[in-house]
């Protein structure tokens, strides 16, 4: 065992120094190119090493897509946060974006194919954080139907529109639309696409 692994172990932080080196990789090649061979050459320690925190490579992407929906969850909390539910729809809606739009390769791997054998039995963890970033827009659909400004019918039908919206738009700004759109046209398009939406859901 060389000197840095040593030192990782002694810290004990071994694992958050592959995930860190790992989601660097993922934004640098994407998920189909990362090497955990790679990961442990850049970081000084033995091939065998990363094995001792995740099985294999799947085990290392089902953490890194995982950590995603965990800061995705945060960057729509933080954009709500004290607003009304319609402002605080949209806001959610532009954070959601802006998360797809500055981690494109974290946000392919969490919604793509990438990761093998998805599912509640098998990744719960994942699915958890999937769940709570969902949540968060289904919250703002839930307040507005009990305030009385979005109509009463099933918040999860409400929720799912809305979410299919602001999800096509972050793959249309990752994959391109053939144009280089500033972030203020973005957020504006986000904004009215959201907007179209609330107008058919209005109470």
């Amino acid at each position: 065992m060389s000197k840095s692994e040593q030192s990782a172990y002694h810290h004990g932080n071994l694992r958050a120094e592959l995930l860190a080196t790992a989601a660097q990789a993922l934004r640098q090649v994407g998920a189909e190119k990362l090497s955990m061979r790679a990961i442990s050459r850049q970081l000084g320690v033995s091939q065998s090493a990363p094995f001792r925190h995740f099985k294999d490579k799947n085990e290392l992407l089902v953490a890194l897509a995982t950590n995603g929906f965990h800061t995705l969850t945060n960057a729509q909390q933080h954009a709500k946060k004290g607003l009304e539910p319609i402002d605080g729809l949209i806001a959610t809606g532009i954070a959601y974006v802006e998360f797809a739009c500055d981690q494109p390769e974290v946000f392919k791997l969490m919604f793509g194919t990438q990761i093998e054998g998805r599912g509640l039995d098998t990744t719960p963890e994942l699915c958890s954080a999937g769940d709570l970033a969902y949540a968060e827009l289904h919250l703002c659909i839930q307040s507005g139907v009990d305030q009385g400004v979005l109509r009463h019918r099933p918040t999860e039908q409400l929720a799912f529109a809305a979410w299919a919206i602001v999800h096509g738009l972050a793959y249309l700004a990752i994959e391109g639309t053939g144009e280089d759109i500033p972030s203020d046209a973005k957020h504006a398009l986000i904004r009215s696409s959201l907007e179209i939406f609330i107008e058919g859901a209005r109470a």
